[in-house]
């Protein structure tokens, strides 16, 4: 284990944690602003951009950590959720029974990145904790 990458890695993991939960308010924000997709939305897609390449980075995290594969694939199936969130919103279309079941989907994978995020996390805890061998 890489233990300065794997501190740098759990940290991480907190700070999209965090985004994600922001990521929320900004779309409750959007909501309230005027419902529609707009200038309500615009911090929304921002910090929605900023998780894609914070996720992406910490694929290479995990990577440069040694803490095994599974986190590794964790950060991976966090990168393609985020993708997958992105082509949602881009294939919506607002008003129709088909952009609203979009926007379910868009809404519960939003749920499961959060979770995902906190299971990544309590693993690189957990890897941390790990009495060194030697």
């Amino acid at each position: 284990m890489n233990r300065p990458f794997a501190m740098i890695l759990r940290a991480w993991m907190i700070l999209l944690l965090v985004l994600l939960v922001v990521q929320f308010a900004l779309a409750g924000f959007g909501v309230g602003y005027g419902g529609g997709i707009g200038p309500g939305f615009e911090l929304h897609f921002r910090n929605g951009d900023a998780l894609l390449y914070l996720y992406a980075a910490a694929i290479l995290l995990a990577l440069a950590a040694r803490i095994g594969p599974k986190p590794v694939w964790l950060t991976a199936l966090g990168t393609f959720l985020v993708l997958l969130q992105h082509a949602l919103a881009l294939v919506n279309v607002p008003g129709t029974l088909w952009g609203q079941s979009l926007f379910l989907v868009h809404a519960l994978n939003g749920l499961v990145l959060i979770l995902l995020t906190l299971r990544t996390g309590a693993l690189v805890r957990r890897r941390l904790r790990e009495p060194v061998a030697g």
